[in-house]
């Protein structure tokens, strides 16, 4: 493992002398049901900064890229367009940052292959250090969008990827710290 391409310090570097509170999933409330029902989209994560604004991490195309950047504000999913259903966020940090909030990020661990870009920000997936010792895995070639993973994730994932190379290219790993 390396320290990552200079052009990837675009991409991470949104997360330079940030702490995150909490980690949320896009999805929408059903109200159709005697209890509304949240449910996630899986394409659209964000991690909620204490300055303000999120980092968006997105999986994009055919879910074997994960798209980082920092946003704003939340981005209306394509999915609910036309749709009637209400766009809302849920909460799922306690999950993966614990008890402890406002953590800051102290390394990411990512891996690229043939369809990763660092113009367009993209990994195949990605592996946050909190500074706390939590970890959070995020890989968007899960069928259903993103999946969220903590500690070990990131060495099974690879050991079971390098088992069984696929046709995207070999995988090259690498080491963001701020």
């Amino acid at each position: 493992m390396s320290n990552g391409p200079l052009p990837y310090e675009e991409v991470f570097g949104a997360l330079r002398g940030e702490k995150v509170f909490d980690v949320r999933f896009a999805g929408y409330t059903d109200r159709d049901e005697q209890v509304p029902r949240f449910t996630p989209l899986g394409r659209q994560v964000y991690l909620t900064l204490d300055s303000g604004g999120y980092v968006l991490l997105e999986s994009l195309g055919n879910h074997g890229q994960l798209g980082i950047r920092k946003v704003a504000d939340y981005e209306f999913p394509y999915e609910l367009d036309g749709d009637d259903e209400e766009f809302t966020v849920g909460s799922c940090g306690a999950q993966y940052l614990g008890d402890l909030t406002d953590q800051a990020v102290l390394a990411v661990r990512y891996v690229l292959n043939a369809e990763s870009d660092a113009a367009a920000g993209t990994v195949r997936c990605a592996e946050l250090e909190f500074e706390y010792k939590q970890r959070l895995f995020v890989d968007p070639g899960y069928h259903w969008g993103i999946r969220l993973q903590s500690a070990g994730a990131y060495e099974t994932w690879l050991a079971d990827e390098r088992e069984s190379q696929g046709p995207r290219g070999p995988l090259r790993e690498y080491l963001w710290t701020p």
